[in-house]
């Protein structure tokens, strides 16, 4: 591995502690029940694609059919707008490579099939360290009964990790044992491993995540937003720092929706939440 590598997984070891909180009434859910869910078994194959089988091999076999049918391809256009998995689907199934979209709407995709499958299971939002790194990657995590964990999917990758015994693990164990030999990668970034546990090193310093988790988790009103971050990070000056960077490197004509964002984010109570409430179910 290279010095960048070596320079991601020290930041990752040296920040590790994740037992603060600021969230005095912490709630999250994860709604298998939405109206829209029913519209989505009946148009797209999702039933019968996760099969009578574990848990774990209902997301895997979800996980490699929303890989397989919404191509990563640097989205733009109007499914920048689109914030739902029926949406994302409808303006891109069966096209191939044209039109792509981002990991965000493939993560919203796997989640929210998951979801209408009955798993448990949310979106995440991975965050590097650098507030002048512009590249932040999205990946979904699912509760696997059988196993009585939570595990890290990477839909857009095809992915997940394991330990060296193979055990499936959560996003917080990844980002432990990153930069160690107790962990391998599992699925298409099989043939670049080095570049894809580097890439992910680099995006899990730290999480965004969502209060309630069911169909169009971002346009759910009222929604609470947390972050997941170790002792002694500042996410208000990074996430403000992030915003500042993103206005100077874009041109005048591309700058409104930064600065908008700017003064938003500004506005919003930072909710910060610990390892335990993280990893709860309910």
């Amino acid at each position: 591995m290279n010095e960048e590598y070596l320079l991601h997984v020290g930041a990752l070891r040296v920040f590790a502690d994740f037992s603060q909180s600021s969230c005095e009434k912490f709630a999250i859910a994860h709604d298998n029940m939405h109206p829209k869910f029913g519209l989505l078994r009946k148009k797209y194959p999702i039933l019968e694609t996760a099969g009578q089988s574990s848990d774990f091999e209902k997301a895997l076999r979800l996980m490699a059919w929303v890989h397989q049918n919404v191509r990563h391809c640097g989205g733009g256009g109007e499914v920048d707008l689109a914030k739902d998995s029926l949406a994302i689907l409808n303006y891109v199934f069966g096209k191939g490579r044209r039109p792509g979209v981002f990991c965000y709407h493939i993560a919203i995709v796997f989640t929210e099939c998951c979801l209408a499958v009955g798993l448990t299971a949310r979106t995440i939002h991975c965050k590097p360290f650098s507030p002048n790194d512009l590249d932040t990657h999205v990946v979904s995590m699912v509760y696997v009964s059988e196993m009585d964990k939570w595990v890290l999917f990477d839909p857009n990758n095809n992915a997940y990790f394991t330990d060296k015994q193979g055990l499936p693990l959560s996003p917080l164990e990844v980002r432990e044992r990153l930069g160690r030999e107790d962990i391998q990668v599992i699925g298409n970034p099989q043939e670049e491993p080095d570049w894809y546990v580097q890439y992910m090193a680099k995006n899990l310093f730290y999480i965004k995540f969502w209060s309630r988790n069911t169909f169009g988790t971002d346009l759910v009103e009222d929604q609470k937003i947390y972050y997941l971050a170790p002792v002694g990070f500042d996410v208000r000056t990074r996430e403000i720092a992030y915003r500042e960077y993103a206005i100077k490197l874009n041109p005048p004509e591309n700058q409104k929706g930064w600065k908008d964002s700017l003064e938003d984010f500004k506005r919003q109570t930072m909710i910060t939440v610990s390892q335990d409430e993280f990893l709860q179910k309910a």
